[in-house]
Order: C-alpha cells, then sequence, then structure tokens
C-alpha cells in the first residue's frame, strides 16, 4: 500500500492535486487533500500561508481506499494526502465515527486538525457543527465517541499555521521547477502559483479572525469574537495565547 508520496506538484484543482513521483516522470498520482491544506497550497488558506508553486517538490503522507460506484458495481482507488504522519492518524480516527467516509472527512477538515481534536476534547459540539458536513446528531455522535482520544492532536497543524506541506526528506535529489507549457490548471482558476514565502507567522490574532471566517462566520463577527476573549484574557491579567486553537475556542465561548 502506498502510504507517503515524494514528487513534483504538476497542478492542483480544488482539492485534487496531480504528483509526479521523483524520478519516474512518465507516472502522475492524482491525491486527494483534506480541505484545509488544499486551501493551504492554493494560497487562499487563513494561516498566512502563499500557496505551493508549481513544480515545486512535494511530500504527502497517503492512505489508499476503493471509491464505490453504481451502487457497488465497481470501484474506483482513491489515493487521499496528508502533511504529516500524525495528521494522518488524525484522519482514520474522525472517519472511524459512523457516517463520516473518506470523501465526507476530506471536506470536514476544513480547519488543521488541531482546532478540530481540541474542539472534540472539550466536547464542543457547536464549533463542530460550522465545519462542512456536520449536522449537530454527528456533531454530537462524534463527541461521544472520540471525547477521550483527540488529545494526542490538539494544536496539530496548528504551528504551521496552514502553510505549505512538509518539505522532502533531507538528502532527496534537488529537483528544479519544470518548465511550463501553458498555463497550469491552477492558473486557468485564476489562481497563479507563488513559490512558499520565508515570511515569519501571522499574528494570532489575525490567523484567529481568518480561521473563524473560513468555519462561516462574518468577518465583523469574527473580529468582534477574538476582540472579546483577548479582553477577558487582559481583564484576568493573564498572558495572551499564542496558540491558534485556544484563541479559536475563546473566541467562541466569548461569542
Amino acid at each position: 500500500m502506498l502510504t507517503r508520496l515524494t514528487g513534483i506538484l504538476e497542478s492542483i484543482d480544488g482539492n485534487a492535486a496531480t504528483i509526479v513521483p521523483e524520478g519516474m516522470p512518465g507516472l502522475a498520482y492524482e491525491v486527494l487533500l483534506p480541505a484545509y491544506l488544499a486551501d493551504a497550497w492554493l494560497g487562499r488558506g487563513g494561516g498566512g500561508g502563499g500557496g505551493v508553486m508549481v513544480g515545486q517538490s512535494v511530500q504527502v503522507h497517503t492512505l489508499e481506499y476503493l471509491e464505490s460506484q453504481g451502487q457497488g458495481a465497481s470501484f474506483v482507488p482513491r489515493v487521499m494526502g496528508f502533511a504529516s504522519r500524525p495528521e494522518r492518524e488524525f484522519f482514520e480516527l474522525l472517519t472511524s465515527v459512523k457516517g463520516l467516509g473518506p470523501k465526507r472527512g476530506l471536506r470536514v477538515m476544513a480547519v488543521e486538525p488541531g482546532v478540530i481534536a481540541r474542539a472534540i476534547a472539550e466536547r464542543n459540539a457547536r464549533l463542530l457543527q460550522t465545519l462542512p458536513e456536520i449536522g449537530p446528531k454527528l456533531a454530537e455522535s462524534i463527541v461521544h465517541e472520540l471525547k477521550s482520544r483527540c488529545d494526542a492532536y490538539i494544536g496539530l497543524g496548528v504551528a504551521r499555521g496552514a502553510s505549505a506541506p512538509e518539505p522532502a526528506p533531507a538528502g532527496a535529489a534537488e529537483v528544479k521547477p519544470a518548465r511550463r507549457q501553458g498555463r497550469t490548471t491552477a492558473s486557468r482558476n485564476g489562481i497563479e502559483p507563488r513559490p512558499v514565502p520565508h515570511a515569519a507567522p501571522v499574528a494570532p490574532v489575525r490567523a484567529a479572525v481568518d480561521a473563524l471566517v473560513a468555519l462561516g462566520e462574518s468577518p465583523v463577527d469574527a473580529e468582534r469574537m477574538v476582540a472579546r476573549a483577548m479582553d477577558r484574557w487582559r481583564s484576568a491579567g493573564e498572558d495572551e495565547p499564542v496558540e491558534l486553537s485556544v484563541l479559536i475556542t475563546a473566541a467562541y465561548a466569548a461569542r
């Protein structure tokens, strides 16, 4: 079974990335990404990342599954990719809940896994309901089944601020970006591929506002919620939080 893939990002369309394995230019894999990671690669995530340049070397930790077609008459193999092995493990845990299949699970992960894990651990079904594909009943089922199993994943992915994927392992052959013929899938969608920036990460407050907007809050409400949470910390004389997941949870509590 394919468990890790390192190669060149050839194109990305929606949440489907086409990756050419290093040293195998005649082969390409279509890899389905979690919603938040696809957004980050396209440079439209809330963590300040500038996206991934087509032609850049990327690495994903993969899962394979068979997608039913024609009411089970046939099956199509699919490959899903995650930024790290723990993120893949969290996805497997999340989709162990009845009613959360692989494709639905990828859409549910519209924010970093660590944010979702904290919401589950803190029994915050309300936050879960802001995610795509999750209604009240499913949110309660997720909390009930996983509330004591998510502690190890709290904060997962948050430190990266939805940045680009992990670099290829040390010692891997350097691959120069290929010359592109015509327009790539990303540019056809109106998104020009950009290199991963080396700037400092976005401040937690700005990142929290962006994350709340991604979760469905209006920009005005997101600003107000984060401001109230920060006021509570300052009034209590406590240090302001630096973890994005902590600030998001506090913003919902202060709503």
